[in-house]
């Protein structure tokens, strides 16, 4: 969806370009999806929040309409790409599931460039947590039937995954992510390097001296070990919270878009209130 009054970039980040949906005006918000997703699973959110907020939504490399190719490892450098070609010294900082493992990268290595950081079912980059196989995400798994050419397998396995799924009375949402699985290039599978997935800073060591204002969004019904991610994040980070979401899991953003977007224009007001 594009909100009333959106412009679409094509920023050049020297391999290609990212595609980024802004909307709105006021403090800046700069979403970034989870995989295999892209900038349209945050529709709800620029639906309410483009009345309050510049809402920045991206497709990130490997995803959506951006071109350049898949690199987890140059997403933050990204990120600098976005800020500096719409003229944004500081942003708020929305990341969901992959996408906040990227904002939370982000955070340790560029702290003074975040208003505040929003993290909904975050993996921390080094935290060896462990999970049930069922919520496991077999990503070296998925990238041996892409490179095989079975990248319908993947996405139907996706679909039917614990993290995608919606309780009942969400069509339009289930119909949302199935359109976007649908059209999912699978680019970083066939490119996939286990290397992306490690991160050499203590994350979360350099987000508790950061001091940035952290929320963190969590659903009742989301893995155990993605819930155990965010109370990680929450004993360590001095300036956090944490706001539970009853009927959701994986994907409260979805399930529960106008709690969630009160309680995320809330955070976001109180931090610029104090930041006067």
């Amino acid at each position: 969806m594009r909100g009333r009054g959106s412009t679409e970039h094509g920023i050049q980040v020297g391999d290609g370009t990212l595609h980024v949906v802004e909307t709105g005006d006021g403090p800046p918000l700069l979403m970034v999806h989870g995989w295999p997703l892209d900038h349209r699973m945050f529709d709800r959110q620029v639906e309410a929040l483009a009345r309050y907020f510049r809402c920045i939504a991206i497709d990130r490399r490997g995803f959506g309409r951006s071109t350049s190719p898949p690199d987890m490892r140059r997403e933050p450098d990204d990120l600098d790409y976005i800020l500096d070609a719409l003229s944004l010294d500081r942003v708020h900082l929305f990341g969901v599931s992959q996408g906040g493992r990227i904002a939370l990268r982000y955070a340790a290595t560029r702290p003074e460039r975040l208003r505040s950081l929003i993290l909904l079912g975050a993996v921390v980059d080094g935290l060896d947590i462990e999970e049930l196989e069922a919520d496991r995400v077999p990503i070296a798994e998925y990238a041996r039937l892409a490179k095989a050419g079975n990248l319908n397998a993947v996405k139907s396995a996706w679909l039917a995954h614990p993290m995608m799924q919606l309780p009942s009375g969400h069509s339009r949402e289930q119909a949302l992510l199935e359109h976007i699985v649908a059209g999912y290039g699978g680019a970083d599978l066939r490119a996939f390097d286990p290397a992306h997935y490690t991160f050499r800073i203590d994350v979360l060591a350099a987000l508790a001296a950061s001091a940035i204002p952290v929320l963190l969004l969590t659903g009742a019904k989301e893995t155990g070990a993605r819930k155990a991610h965010a109370a990680t994040i929450g004993r360590r980070v001095p300036d956090c919270r944490e706001v539970i979401f009853e009927e959701s899991g994986h994907l409260a953003n979805l399930t529960e878009p106008d709690a969630l977007n009160a309680t995320l224009a809330d955070f976001i007001n109180a931090v610029e209130r104090n930041s006067i």
